[in-house]
């Protein structure tokens, strides 16, 4: 004997519950933070003004810049999600 066919509805998946990005802007002021003091801090100790600078001082450089970029980014991305947050609807909010 056959079985009669299954014939079930299929619904649409439930859409994701939204994450919270905070830790995620968290970390990246952190390491933004983090990564430019420790290149500021290396570019101070390895300076010489007197003698020839070090070929490891443009690291430093490029790190300590790296560091502001990435902090400033992740300060940009807290206050934009904060307005978007605020301006969101009731109903639409976690």
């Amino acid at each position: 004997m056959t079985e009669p066919p299954n014939f079930r509805t299929v619904r649409p998946s439930p859409p994701p519950d939204r994450k919270s990005r905070l830790v995620a802007i968290a970390l990246t002021i952190f390491c933004g933070a983090m990564l430019a003091s420790g290149s500021c801090f290396g570019l101070i100790n390895t300076f010489n003004i007197n003698g020839r600078n070090k070929p490891m001082n443009i690291l430093f450089v490029c790190g300590m810049i790296a560091g502001v970029v990435a902090f400033l980014a992740g300060i940009i991305w807290a206050i934009v999600a904060l307005v978007l947050h605020v301006l969101r609807p009731r109903n639409q909010q976690p």
